[in-house]
């Protein structure tokens, strides 16, 4: 019998328990804050309520998904249970809107100064796993007054967050700039840095850019439009390693030579500059706001440098060809 009594306690326990807390977050849910905030301002007749709404929350559904929001909403719950004390009320009453209410007498000073450490809270957190930006929140409070209830206490906190958001919204589109950036705004930001990141070519660049033939066409293509805009001075460069009787080295030579002459290359040349392996025995340069006298100049040194470290001691010598580009289209007009 006494068994059976204290199992059926048990079990009204745990159904009280689920009746007053929201399934997601594990706060308490509206009808419980209602209760317990009303029997407090009963028992004390003090208390500042907060409510605190998530910011562009939609825009997290829509980018996300509804289960990537679902977590959002479990780390605010969190993070919000983390600064309240164990005689406050916390609860989630709506969609994306929580209260916090605290059992104390305190000024309008105290609860504008609590708004903005909370709001500065959750900007300062780390960046959530859901979302590449952090989190943004409206916070506004009232404090008790004589006769309230919690329903006109959260009618005064809920006006001034109406409010605040409104003004907020003013402020975006008159140009100003503040913490209320919408999580799309933040993450598309955030996108841009990260694909900047991922694009830019990593460590410390040493000489030359070389690239295989197909792209050093695009980049020519591309150089050559360019110039269509703006004026510089680019110049191409045909490098050849031919015998003394103007031939090509024999097979088994060419791939020594051809190794070596790409390393010379490519410290000779600035960071800026590209080249590409056309053929078997040439290497083709594009050389960027250079003159004719300085393209003849880099072209020397690479023959010199070939020279001097004996690389022609079998016969083998360089030549070269060197040719300006010029803007795209330019034999055919403006496209």
């Amino acid at each position: 019998m006494n068994d059976a009594f204290l199992s059926l306690l048990e079990e009204n326990k745990r159904l009280s328990h689920l009746a007053e807390t929201d399934w997601l977050t594990g706060l308490y849910n509206r009808m419980a804050v209602e209760k317990k905030v009303n029997e407090l301002l009963s028992k004390r007749q003090c208390g500042v309520l907060f409510v605190i709404d998530v910011d562009h929350f939609k825009a997290i559904n829509d980018r996300y998904g509804h289960l990537a929001g679902d977590g959002v909403l479990q780390e605010i719950a969190h993070a919000l249970t983390d600064m309240t004390l164990c005689n406050d009320v916390i609860g989630r009453i709506g969609g994306d809107e929580f209260v916090i209410f605290m059992p104390i007498r305190q000024g309008p000073d105290f609860v504008e100064s609590r708004c903005r450490q909370i709001e500065q809270h959750f900007r300062d957190l780390p960046r959530s796993q859901f979302m590449e930006s952090s989190l943004s929140l409206t916070v506004c409070g009232s404090c008790y007054q004589k006769g309230d209830s919690y329903s006109r206490l959260f009618d005064r906190a809920d006006q001034c967050l109406l409010k605040e958001k409104a003004a907020r919204r003013k402020r975006k589109r008159s140009g100003e700039t503040g913490p209320d950036r919408s999580p799309v705004d933040r993450s598309l930001e955030i996108d841009i840095k990260r694909i900047s990141r991922e694009l830019s070519e990593p460590g410390q660049a040493n000489g030359a850019y070389c690239q295989d033939f197909d792209n050093f066409v695009n980049i020519y293509r591309f150089v050559e439009r360019r110039l269509r805009r703006a004026k510089s001075s680019v110049y191409t460069i045909l490098i050849t390693l031919m015998d003394e009787g103007g031939d090509f080295p024999v097979l088994q030579e060419i791939g020594p030579l051809m190794d070596s002459l790409h390393e010379m290359i490519q410290y000779s040349l600035r960071s800026g500059d590209v080249f590409t392996r056309y053929s078997s025995c040439q290497f083709l340069i594009m050389v960027c706001d250079a003159t004719d006298l300085q393209t003849d100049s880099i072209a020397e040194r690479i023959r010199e440098k070939f020279d001097r470290d004996n690389l022609g001691r079998n016969g083998y010598k360089l030549t070269y060809n060197r040719y300006p580009l010029q803007p795209a289209f330019s034999s055919q007009g403006e496209a």
